[in-house]
């Protein structure tokens, strides 16, 4: 997307499918759409990612060799991460070095990684560096002089005092920095292909933007970059001061809220998966409600949507037309398939080559799909299993070898004439054969399976605004909070009691099929539909609208009667609070500079505050300080925006 910041013109758009095996092909399929007159015009390049938090969720990235200074064995049993080193080395709460760092321990821990285990990057964390980093900077000093590979510090990701999570936080960085290095590298190479050349950002999990490089640098930043993007985008889009925000998908719909004209942060850092970090981050919550969730139907006659993602028939016709003949076969023989399967399911070969520590079957399952898909029934016959269930797909899609292609919501679009990208007869004929195995007509089942996402996706949206308020709300199956909840959407009645949310918040709808699957929630919540025009690039909008932020940050705390100011760089005491936060904002403003002059980006232009604020406590001889913090925030924006 290209956007005129002069006038908030979008002057083109385009959108390609990511290709997972070589992203340069996407990154070129999407810039080459776009007018090449354009693109030597373009000074500013902003991107937005979900590589990061994909290859947290998947458990790829680089190997990490973890370094930790002064851990004993009850917070060593809280990390679970492989290779790790420990070595002696011990800083006090008020940052005060008790136990200097064991140097030889050091070296023979780095040696021990590098030759025993090899890794690729190391992470080096200690026991409340945060109030004094200076251990961590010496083990970095000793690393660095034994080993080439990438150093990453805990102290320099975060400074808060919970070193269980700033320790995570720097093995997830040092782990994700081959991920998004790949990814910048691809997207440099098909810039100076396709001649841009303008400086590079990249979207952080808050909504900011940061250099290319510090991205670089800081890869864990990028957590949730993608949904991030998305909401300030809905924001730029619609201009709104709040609102509810749906992000609707291929394989998942994300909910976030905007307060004041931002999007609300998680309070006490970002959770992926089993690790809990200190990157700040939108508060997402991410359901398995899409436009290409898989439709299945169980046993007793009962239809499900999510959370697996299939490929539409639609889609799946218009790229291999044969489908359509292989699925009024399977109408012409309803009355004689197993009853164990899915009405209709085909399979698709991903993988350009055979992997290892497949089973026979799974072998010869794969080499049936090498010339296009299959049906599963298809595949019963070619493998010689004696019932399609009996298949094994399950294992393979699991691994990324093959996909599933069945009934899914952009089916249902195609066969109402909401969305006619690609083949309706193939959705017609897949409801067709889901409504006679579940005893209906497909115009009945059409609008049974619209209303259920629409219900479904509903409850998710009351969810995410009642679960502000109360954390422990769980929505599952048969609790009185689930009840509650269809309740408050209309979706159940309990003895002529009618209870019915209405919505303070304008719900804003983006992604591809907002405009179809996002009317009838609004509707049950009673609250005001906005789609903005492109909403369909929201997520680029957001990038590219996003200002650059630095910063750094100091904490001042009481020790008898000193207060001590804690740095990224040193530990100083002053006599008097005056005294300390007036060297702390200084210091701070001093490194807030320097950080500018090393990112420095043509064209932005920075301004620059210091935030003080404390944390006091009441007591009977008055007020007691507690602790303080210095901020000092840096925000750049294109010239042209600031006029």
């Amino acid at each position: 997307m290209i956007l005129d910041f002069s006038d908030r013109h979008i002057l083109a758009k385009s959108k390609a499918l990511t290709t997972h095996d070589d992203l340069s092909r996407g990154i070129h399929a999407t810039l080459t759409a776009l007018p090449t007159s354009l693109l030597p015009q373009v000074r500013l390049v902003s991107l937005s990612t979900t590589l990061a938090t994909n290859a947290i969720v998947e458990n790829t990235g680089g190997k990490v060799g973890a370094l930790l200074i002064g851990f004993d064995a009850y917070d060593l049993a809280r990390i679970a991460h492989y290779p790790r080193r420990v070595v002696p080395g011990r800083i006090e709460i008020t940052g005060r070095i008790v136990e200097p760092l064991d140097e030889d321990a050091v070296q023979a821990a780095i040696s021990k990684l590098c030759e025993q285990e090899p890794v690729d990057a190391v992470a080096i964390s200690g026991m409340v560096s945060a109030m004094n980093p200076a251990l961590e900077l010496r083990a970095k000093e000793i690393v660095q002089s034994l080993t080439d590979m990438p150093v990453v510090c805990a102290h320099e990701l975060s400074m808060q005092l919970d070193s269980i999570k700033r320790t995570q936080t720097a093995i997830l960085n040092a782990r994700l920095l081959p991920v998004i290095a790949a990814l910048l590298q691809h997207v440099r190479a098909v810039m100076d292909t396709v001649g841009v050349q303008s400086p590079l950002m990249v979207v952080r999990g808050d909504g900011s933007l940061m250099p290319e490089e510090l991205a670089r640098q800081c890869p864990v930043e990028t957590i949730l970059s993608g949904p991030a993007a998305s909401l300030c985008g809905a924001q730029y889009l619609c201009d709104a001061d709040d609102g509810l925000v749906i992000d609707i998908g291929g394989t998942t719909s994300d909910i976030a809220l905007l307060d004041d004209r931002q999007p609300r942060l998680a309070r006490n850092g970002v959770t992926i998966g089993q690790w809990s970090t200190d990157v700040r981050a939108v508060e997402i919550e991410t359901v398995g409600l899409g436009g290409d969730s898989a439709i299945t139907l169980s046993p007793r006659g009962q239809f499900s949507i999510g959370p697996r993602r299939a490929i539409p028939l639609a889609y799946l016709a218009h790229e291999s037309p044969q489908v359509l003949e292989e699925m009024r076969r399977l109408w012409e023989q309803r009355n004689t398939r197993s009853t164990l399967i899915q009405p209709v399911e085909f399979f698709r070969r991903v993988i350009t080559r055979m992997p290892h520590g497949l089973t026979p079957t799974e072998q010869a399952t794969l080499d049936a799909l090498q010339d296009g898909p299959l049906s599963r029934d298809q595949l019963a016959g070619v493998v010689h299993v004696s019932d399609p269930s009996l298949v094994p797909v399950v294992a393979m899609e699991s691994h990324g070898y093959l996909q599933r292609s069945t009934l899914t919501p952009t089916d249902i679009l195609h066969y109402e004439g909401a969305f006619t990208s690609w083949d309706r007869t193939a959705s017609e004929l897949g409801l067709i054969l889901f409504a006679y195995y579940a005893g209906g007509t497909e115009d009945a089942l059409s609008e049974q399976l619209y209303r259920q996402f629409a219900n479904e996706l509903a409850r998710h949206l009351l969810h995410r605004l009642l679960s502000t308020h109360y954390p422990s709300l769980s929505g599952g199956e048969n609790t009185p909070e689930r009840i509650l909840l269809e309740l408050l959407i209309g979706e159940n009645t309990i003895d002529r009691l009618d209870m019915r949310a209405q919505c303070q918040r304008p719900l804003i709808a983006i992604g591809a099929p907002a405009e179809a699957l996002a009317c009838l929630p609004a509707h049950k919540l009673a609250a005001q539909l906005i789609i903005p025009e492109h909403a369909d690039v929201a997520n680029a909008i957001g990038a590219i609208t996003g200002a650059l932020t630095l910063s750094v940050e100091a904490t001042i705390t009481l020790d008898d009667d000193s207060y001590l100011v804690h740095s990224p760089h040193t530990r100083c005491a002053f006599t008097s609070l005056e005294e300390a936060e007036n060297w702390a904002g200084k210091h701070v403003r001093l490194l807030l500079h320097e950080r500018i002059a090393t990112y420095k980006v043509e064209g932005i232009t920075f301004s620059h505050d210091i935030h003080v604020t404390q944390r006091t406590g009441q007591m009977r001889e008055g007020v007691l300080f507690l602790d303080g913090r210095v901020r000092g925030i840096a925000v750049g924006r294109p010239a042209s925006t600031l006029a």
